[in-house]
This record gives C-alpha cells, structure tokens and sequence, in this order.
C-alpha cells in the first residue's frame, strides 16, 4: 500500500506540475509579444533572406504591435544562423528567414552539426521561392536548353558547370544525372566571382537567380528556369517542369523558429505572416527579387521541408558532392 501510495503522490505531483507548466506557457502566449522580436537572416546583407526577413519584420511588428531587430548571422552555409535560433528560447521572440533547401540540404553536405535543422527547427509558415535559371554566355553556340544538351552529348566532358554553394550545384546534379550528361564541375568560393565566370564565358554553364541573372543581361541567356508557371518576367524562357524536369527546384524560402515555441504562440505569428504576406506593399517588395509568394501554413511548409530533405537524401546517395 505504501508503495502504490506514492505512486500515486508522485503521479499527482506530475499532474501539478504539469498543469503549472501548462499555465505559465499559457500566460505567456496571452502575453505575447511584450517585447521586441528578432528576425535572424542566416545570410550576409543585401541576400534574398536579409531582405525579406527586413520586409516581414517590418510589417509583421505592426500588426502584433511589437518592434523589431533584424540581425544578419551569415556564414558556413545558413549553420551559424540556424544553429543560434536552435538554442535560443522557444518563446517566439527569434524568427528565421530561412532558406528551406539549403535546410534540407545540410544533414547531407555537414556530418558534425551541433544540431538537429530538420527536428530542432519548425516552420512558422512557407514565403516563397525565388527561381534559378540555367544560365550561361551568350557567346556559346547554342542558343536552347535542346540545343546545350544536344552540344554536351556531342561532346562528352568538355562543357564545364559552376556554383558557389551545394544548394545552387545541386539542380546540375539532377539534370546531369536525368539527361545522361558528362559535364565538368568548377567550384567557386563566393557568389560574385561564379556570377563574373558566367557573364565573362569563363564557364560554360551555371544556375542563377533570376534576379540576379536578369542584371547579367545581355551577356547572359537562360536556357530554363524553375516555377510551376513561366516567369512573367522571363515569358520566352522554358519551365523545368514544362521540359520534363520536375526535380529542378527553386530556393524555397520559410519563417522559423525553435522547436518546442508554444502553440499559441505559433499560431500567432503564423497568422501575423499570412496577412503581411498579402499586403500590397509586401508583394512590391519582394518583387523586386523575383521572389514568388507562396504562403504556406504550418504543415504544408513542413511537408515542403520534409519531401525536399527526402528527395535531397536519396539524390545525394546516387552523386559525389565532394568533386
């Protein structure tokens, strides 16, 4: 009797606990936010993330009535800003704008992570992709997506590829390996001199934001470009997905924070990024970076991340990403 006695004091404490656990994460969702919120972009200023998250900042403050602090944590492919909205609080007070593939991408390009990205990370909502085009020097000598393969066909190991970053290598490596093609690889330590390499013709081929690419214009031509649609800004340039390429995604972008933030809180903020992503003034901002807005709840974005971190584990066992 004694023992099952304190059986039941020890579960009765449980209860207690938890019930007093339960009331203060449930005060703190009713009180949410009391105080600035930061929006941690994992990539140097002036990038895709820098600035949306400094758009959404902006405009998500104003509807929970709270300020902002944007902070650029760049480095070592998203890892040092991932890694510090990890640990921080999961209290809903830091939010990344977070590159979804590079997300994905990183259990398969880095072995020692301190932590966990696809279960230490959750997704507020899905933003948006941005579109990569296939691009190159408008002195080569094909002027089509058909006629570039047909020339690497033809010429087997002589064509060479760029990219500065796994994420921006990785759409040749599914191409290469769909079409049957022997290309050679050209590793770059920065974006600025592989975008100079590819306007220069001193590499054949190279994947780029269309942004970006557009500002090449005219030393560059696009071949193909990714999106569900073409690109109103690109409406002669094939789709991927129209060529028979489904695989080659866009840069899919999301807000997240820290495993474990609340519910409450959660659907807050999640509610807070739906209406900032459909105001007018969001949308002229973010097209100026050829960024497509597509809001994503919750699960959707994390079945995103999941599908695409699936996919990029399974490719990745097929290909060497150390050539």
């Amino acid at each position: 009797m004694k023992v099952r006695r304190s059986g039941i004091h020890h579960t009765g404490a449980f209860c207690v606990s938890l019930a007093l656990v339960l009331g203060v994460q449930s005060a703190a969702a009713q009180d949410y936010p009391n105080k600035p919120i930061r929006f941690i972009a994992p990539t140097s200023a002036g990038t895709t993330s820098d600035i949306v998250a400094r758009v959404l900042a902006a405009e998500m403050g104003k509807i929970l009535g709270q300020s902002t602090i944007v902070e650029d944590k760049p480095g070592a492919a998203q890892i040092i800003g991932l890694e510090y909205i990890a640990k921080q609080p999961a209290d809903g007070y830091t939010i990344g704008l977070v590159g979804v593939d590079g997300v994905a991408l990183l259990p398969l390009i880095s072995k020692n992570l301190r932590f966990d990205p696809l279960v230490d990370l959750v997704p507020v909502a899905g933003v948006g992709e941005v579109r990569y085009a296939l691009a190159g020097s408008t002195t080569r000598p094909w002027k089509t997506f058909q006629d570039m393969v047909a020339f690497a066909r033809a010429n087997p190991g002589k064509l060479n590829y760029g990219s500065s970053a796994p994420q921006v290598r990785f759409p040749m490596l599914v191409l290469m390996q769909d079409l049957n093609l022997d290309m050679v690889h050209v590793p770059f330590a920065g974006g600025g001199p592989y975008l100079t390499a590819i306007a220069a013709n001193t590499i054949d081929l190279g994947v780029v934001g269309e942004g970006v690419g557009n500002s090449l214009m005219p030393r560059v031509r696009f071949y193909a470009i990714t999106g569900k649609t073409r690109s109103a800004a690109n409406p002669d340039v094939p789709t991927f997905t129209e060529l028979g390429f489904p695989r080659v995604y866009g840069p899919a972008y999301s807000l997240t924070v820290r495993a474990g933030t609340p519910q409450a809180i959660m659907d807050k903020l999640t509610a807070a990024a739906e209406k900032a992503l459909a105001m007018p003034e969001t949308r002229a901002a973010v097209a100026k970076l050829q960024l497509d807005i597509n809001y994503e709840k919750p699960e959707a974005a994390a079945k995103t991340l999941a599908d695409r971190a699936k996919f990029y584990g399974e490719f990745g066992k097929k290909v060497n990403l150390s050539e």
